[in-house]
C-alpha cells in the first residue's frame, strides 16, 4: 500500500508541472471514488436480514435497508465514506429494539450500489429524496457517521425540509481540510490544487467557505443536535466537532476516547446515548 501510494505521488508531482488541469481532474476523479469494498463480519448479519426497499430515481435506484417498528418514529441513518449500511447496525439493531422505525441508507458507490463514484453533494441529493419519500417533515430524526453527517447537513440546508433530532457521530466541518489535505497526501502542487478547488466550486455552485458544515447547519431546520466524537480519531479530529458546536451552541458534544473512528459506532454506551437522546 505505501509503495502504491509513493508511485501515486509522483504521478501526480509530474502530472501537476505538465498539466495543473490534468492533475486536477485526475485527482477529483479518484477523490469521488470509494476504494474499501470489504464488509466486516459483524455487518453482515444486518444485511442478510434487513428489508431492502428501492425508491426510482433516474441515474440508480436509491437503496435503502428498512428495519424496526413500521408504527415507530422514523429514523435515517447515513453511513460513512468506504463503508456501508451495516457499519451503524450495532447503533440500528438498538434503535430497532426501542421501537423505531429506522431507514439505512446505501450511500450511492458503496455496499450494493452500481455507481462508482460520488461525493457529499450528490450524496445530499438523494437524502433529500428520501425525505420526501417518508414524507413526515418534522418528525424524521437521523442517526450519522462522518462523510454522512455532511451530506445530512447539506440536505437540510437546500431543501428546507424541517427535521427533529440529528446524531452527528463524527463530522467534518471545514471541506477545504479535507482536500487540502488530500492534495497533500497524492504529490498535488499549488497550482494543481488551485485548479481542483476552482473545478469543485463551478461544479456545486458554491465558494468553499459556504461549505463549511458548521455554517451550513445554522440554516438548517432541526430541532436537537447531538455531537458524538472521539478526542483521539485520527481521521476527522476532535476540532471539527468543537467547530460545529460553537457555532450551534444549543448542540450537545458527547466525547469518548480511545474508541477512534469506528469502533465508536460499536461502544455501548455511544448506542444506548443515542438511543437515549432520540426518544
Amino acid at each position: 500500500m505505501k509503495i502504491m501510494l509513493e508511485i501515486m505521488k509522483l504521478r501526480f508531482k509530474l502530472l501537476s508541472v505538465l498539466s495543473p488541469k490534468k492533475a486536477a481532474n485526475l485527482a477529483l476523479n479518484i477523490f469521488q471514488k470509494p476504494h474499501f469494498n470489504k464488509v466486516r463480519e459483524r455487518e453482515k448479519e444486518f444485511l442478510n436480514t434487513a428489508k431492502i426497499v428501492r425508491i426510482n430515481n433516474d441515474e440508480e435506484n436509491i437503496i435503502l435497508y428498512e428495519t424496526g417498528d413500521k408504527s415507530g418514529k422514523p429514523i435515517i441513518t447515513v453511513h460513512g465514506w468506504d463503508s456501508n449500511p451495516g457499519s451503524m447496525s450495532g447503533i440500528t439493531n438498538k434503535l430497532a429494539e426501542s421501537g423505531f422505525h429506522i431507514f439505512s441508507l446505501n450511500v450511492p458507490a458503496h455496499g450494493i450500489s452500481k455507481r462508482e463514484s460520488t461525493n457529499m453533494f450528490d450524496t445530499s441529493d438523494i437524502i433529500v429524496k428520501v425525505l420526501e419519500w417518508i414524507d413526515r417533515e418534522g418528525e424524521v430524526s437521523f442517526v450519522t457517521h462522518s462523510f454522512g453527517s455532511g451530506a445530512v447537513s447539506l440536505a437540510l440546508q437546500k431543501s428546507g425540509i424541517e427535521v427533529d433530532k440529528l446524531a452527528f457521530v463524527t463530522s467534518p466541518d471545514k471541506l477545504w481540510d479535507i482536500f487540502k489535505d488530500y492534495a497533500e497526501v497524492i504529490g498535488l502542487n499549488d497550482a494543481a490544487f488551485k485548479q481542483m478547488i476552482k473545478k469543485t466550486e463551478q461544479r456545486f455552485g458554491r465558494s468553499f467557505d459556504k461549505m463549511q458544515i458548521s455554517k451550513v447547519l445554522n440554516d438548517a431546520k432541526f430541532q436537537q443536535l447531538l455531537l458524538i466524537h472521539d478526542v483521539d480519531d485520527k481521521i476527522l479530529p476532535f476540532g471539527n466537532t468543537e467547530s460545529i458546536h460553537h457555532s450551534n451552541p444549543d448542540s450537545e458534544i458527547f466525547s469518548t476516547k480511545g474508541k477512534g473512528h469506528y469502533r465508536i459506532l460499536w461502544d455501548e454506551e455511544v448506542i444506548d446515548k443515542i438511543a437515549q437522546f432520540l426518544i
